[in-house]
């Protein structure tokens, strides 16, 4: 049941969203949806380092968990853990990540968060990748 290299690359290229969870500085899991690209065996994410307390959470615990999980049958899913890189504000991987999700929304949507002081994008490399594939007959 679980994917091939090539299933997950596929899957991962279908514009959903992913769940990102962190720990705060209490120990507590905080789990966020965010757009997502996945490129050369890699996520990249875009969110907020003050204003959704990633920056402090990763200062707290650098360790991280994704989610993306298909939400039709038969269900699909992949989740991966790793330590995410702070890449910084960067408009071509903005782009990249945003226009995923709709040209002309992401265009827009790019253009707005580039005035974001604390806007980033993350890169995380996975240490462990799980994926699992309910169609299959494994």
């Amino acid at each position: 049941m679980p994917m091939t290299r090539e299933e997950i690359d596929t899957f991962l290229a279908e514009a959903r969203l992913c769940a990102l969870a962190t720990v705060d500085e209490r120990g507590r899991p905080r789990v966020r949806p965010l757009w997502y690209l996945w490129r050369d065996g890699a996520f990249w994410f875009t969110t907020r380092l003050e204003a959704r307390h990633t920056g402090r959470d990763l200062a707290v615990s650098p360790r991280v968990a994704v989610s993306v999980a298909s939400e039709e049958r038969p269900y699909r899913a992949v989740v991966a853990h790793g330590h995410p890189e702070v890449v910084g504000k960067n408009e071509e991987l903005l782009l990249a990540i945003s226009t995923r999700y709709g040209q002309a929304q992401g265009r827009t949507w790019t253009t707005q968060v580039m005035e974001e002081p604390d806007r980033v994008v993350l890169r995380m490399t996975p240490q462990t990748l799980i994926s699992w594939d309910y169609g299959r007959d494994d």
